[in-house]
């Protein structure tokens, strides 16, 4: 409706341009070529009609860059729940097997336990079935013959007791552990089936998000060639400009990540300096206890001297009196009053994960990283031709020394998280569906300085060098 309706704008601006060019005979025709006041209202409706249309064809560019982003966001997502599926159900595996090698272990025991029962009845079995009975007394030669017998029957007795106790404790013992190998193994079973599920998830994420990318890349083509024709303008320009506001849309996202990292940086070194000032006061308070502990003890040491003094005055005069003035004396002069210094206040439980990388190790991960550059993002894959995202890093971290999960989750549970403004080469900069929880975490990139990193970014591209500030950056930590 308002493409008709610029097309008949323009038509009419262009034949009344060429009636201005004609002379002009009399009042009456010079008065025609002027636009009526419909005229001009018409042609206002039709330049709002025609910005309206802009507007709305660019709110529908905006919304397909927004729903790409959102696709990748849930795809990146997928794939990161199935390395975690992975990692899991490695860790279930590992587990399953201790838990039946001890179990197993267990088993031998009994069967020692059962073997040494076994002698007692085969001895006993060769006896007539009287070890330990009345016929070994009635065979004895003398009394101490007697009480050699009945010293070596105990022995067996107890010897009997303890082989059969030792089997009934091996036996309890071992079902126990045959029963945690059992649920261990019932465990790695789900683990399995879990990943089978995380990994059909990512499989159809990704069949839908290519599909969803081939739609919006028709719809923009399209929204374009609209755009360009309501402004009257080549799709070439239009283009152009769909690709400033693109980098204009990143410009944001990068300066809103940047707020947000100095924010975090004051909010840590507001922390940093509340916690340096409560252990001053502590350290004060700790001070001005130990000078009140140091005063009542020398109070108390003048006071127990002063007694000495007046108790021997008193026993070398024989008067009544300095015992008496010595007992006030020591009631006046005893330790000091007041309140006591609270106690320190706790201290705080040191921050999550651990740094054991360095920046030799930091340099070699970003050499090896940046060797593989140019090679396809694949889901799940960690080399050597072709990676994902917490793939890339954690062979990177490998050439470095440092050991990591293919799981970007479990990276940033693993190493030592840092404030954004405290990036060093090497860090690990993750990004998260909500800035308020880690467990969102569904990309991860290697720092190589400058507000840049290596990534592998999703399907269809390269891993590449990208620019760390987008609006889903959550935070860092260093291996």
């Amino acid at each position: 409706m308002a493409l008709t309706t610029v097309r008949r704008l323009v038509a009419a601006l262009a034949v009344s341009s060429l009636v201005s060019l004609a002379p002009l005979p009399a009042a009456a025709e010079a008065e025609d070529v002027f636009p009526s006041a419909g005229d001009v209202e018409r042609s206002r409706a039709a330049v709002a009609d025609s910005a309206s249309e802009v507007g709305r064809i660019e709110a529908r560019l905006a919304a397909a860059g927004a729903r790409t982003d959102r696709l990748a966001t849930e795809v990146g997502r997928a794939v990161e729940a199935y390395n975690g599926a992975r990692l899991r159900l490695e860790r279930a595996r590992v587990a399953a097997e201790e838990a039946q090698r001890r179990a197993d272990q267990s088993g031998r025991a009994v069967e020692s336990s059962r073997e040494v029962l076994g002698r007692f009845a085969a001895a006993a079995y060769r006896s007539g079935g009287d070890v330990g009975g009345l016929s070994t007394f009635l065979v004895a030669a003398g009394p101490r013959d007697l009480i050699s017998r009945a010293a070596a029957l105990q022995a067996v007795g107890d010897s009997r007791r303890r082989a059969l106790d030792d089997l009934r404790s091996a036996q309890a013992y071992a079902g126990l552990l045959q029963r945690r190998a059992d649920g261990a193994l019932a465990a790695s079973v789900r683990a399995e089936r879990r990943v089978a599920q995380a990994k059909q998830n990512a499989e159809t994420r990704l069949a839908a998000q290519q599909q969803a990318v081939e739609q919006i890349a028709g719809q923009r083509e399209t929204l374009v060639r609209a755009l360009a024709e309501a402004r009257n303008t080549t799709v070439r320009l239009e283009r152009k400009r769909q690709a400033g506001l693109e980098l204009a849309r990143e410009e944001a996202a990068r300066e809103a990540a940047e707020a947000r990292a100095r924010e975090q940086a004051r909010a840590a070194e507001a922390a940093r300096e509340a916690e340096q000032q409560r252990q001053a006061e502590q350290r004060r308070q700790a001070e001005r206890q130990r000078q009140a502990d140091e005063q009542r003890a020398d109070e108390q040491r003048r006071a127990d001297e002063q007694r000495r003094q007046e108790d021997s005055g008193s026993s070398s005069s024989g008067s009544s009196s300095g015992g008496s003035d010595g007992a006030g004396s020591g009631g006046s002069s005893g330790p000091t009053g007041g309140p006591s210094a609270p106690d320190p206040a706790p201290t705080p439980a040191p921050p999550s994960g651990s740094s054991s990388g360095t920046t030799s190790g930091a340099e070699r991960a970003i050499d090896f990283a940046q060797a593989q550059i140019g090679k396809p993002y694949q889901w799940a894959a960690d080399g050597p031709s072709s990676y994902d995202c917490s793939g890339l890093t954690m062979r990177a971290w490998e050439q470095g020394g440092i050991s990591l999960p293919h799981y970007s989750v479990a990276q940033y549970e693993r190493g030592q998280q840092v404030s954004l403004t405290d990036l060093r080469r090497g860090d690990l900069v993750f990004f998260a569906s909500d800035p308020g929880d880690h467990t969102s975490i569904y990309h991860v990139g290697l720092y190589i300085g400058s507000g840049q990193m290596i990534e592998a970014p999703y399907t269809g591209e390269n891993v590449r060098v990208s620019s760390i500030w987008r609006g889903s950056l959550f935070g860092a930590a260093r291996p």
